[in-house]
């Protein structure tokens, strides 16, 4: 049975009477044509689902229903010059159902999205960039390409915290959060150990809060190998070694939480999360 996972409300002044949905491949526009007013105020309600919702009842008049790709489950909806806030709707590169509704009296709009499918294909959502002057990468090789259910993420799972209203609480209760932020509780629900990695140490300005990508960074060495804190185990490879300085410049899969004071929140990736960096590096060697 479809069940609702999280909303957000949300209120946007929207210009030409358009409204964007960003942080999908491409960014799907909805428009009410029986709306005269061009530039007003507009109160949205968001809602995640697990999957395609019963009806919005007769209080709601349908806009549009169509599909649209997320880049990391995130998404955010915009007009010409804003956007409003962060709201996860699920797993990354899935395919998602999209439903836009007007209330009858026209000063609401409600926005429903759930997961259809796993999309992830290396060739086309993790291709190398070559740098400037140098020759593009070389052809892919042909590997098998993991597919996922939406229940195997975290953002489709039962969140273990219920958050107090205060963020300030929250914040002092979940040491996790960034900022009291409850998208990186929501993608980490079972509280797997987290830990920050400074801005100057790895460049994730690309990388965005729900992705999970391979993260550098040099560590003190240890008689054992492992690193200190326990982290940075998921596909982890150990690249250089510094015996002057007793370091090691190792690299793990992890999944970014958020941003936070000049560093990177993150945890160690799952499996399926790590499969696809995996796949993507199999696919091209370079």
């Amino acid at each position: 049975m479809a069940r609702m996972i999280r909303h957000l409300d949300e209120e946007l002044y929207v210009q030409y009477g358009g409204l964007c949905v960003y942080g999908g491949t491409e960014c799907p526009e909805f428009r009410d044509d029986e709306l005269e007013a061009l530039h007003y105020t507009a109160t949205l309600q968001l809602e995640a689902w697990n999957a395609e919702p019963p009806d919005a009842g007769p209080s709601w008049r349908p806009i549009e229903q169509l599909t649209f790709t997320a880049d990391t489950g995130v998404i955010q909806m915009g007009v010409m010059d804003d956007s409003g806030r962060d709201f996860l709707i699920g797993p990354p590169l899935f395919e998602y159902g999209l439903t836009a509704h007007v209330d009858v009296d026209d000063t609401r709009w409600l926005f429903r999205f759930w997961p259809i499918r796993d999309v992830f294909d290396p060739l086309v959502h993790i291709k190398p960039r070559a740098p400037i002057g140098s020759a593009p990468p070389q052809e892919p090789c042909r590997v098998p390409v993991p597919v996922t259910t939406a229940g195997q993420w975290a953002a489709m799972r039962p969140e273990k915290f219920r958050l107090p209203g205060s963020t300030q609480l929250v914040a002092m209760l979940l040491p996790g959060l960034v900022n009291g932020d409850p998208i990186s509780c929501a993608l980490n629900p079972d509280d797997a150990p987290t830990f920050r990695i400074p801005h100057e140490e790895h460049d994730l300005r690309d990388k965005a809060t729900g992705g999970t990508y391979r993260m550098w960074r040099w560590e003190r060495e240890t008689p054992d190998g492992d690193p200190e804190d326990g982290n940075l185990l998921a596909g982890r490879i150990v690249h250089l070694r510094d015996p002057h300085g007793r370091r090691v410049l190792a690299s793990g899969i992890v999944t970014l939480l958020g941003r936070d004071d000049g560093c990177y929140l993150v945890r160690d990736a799952e499996p399926h999360e790590a499969a696809r960096v995996l796949c993507s590096e199999e696919t091209w060697p370079d």
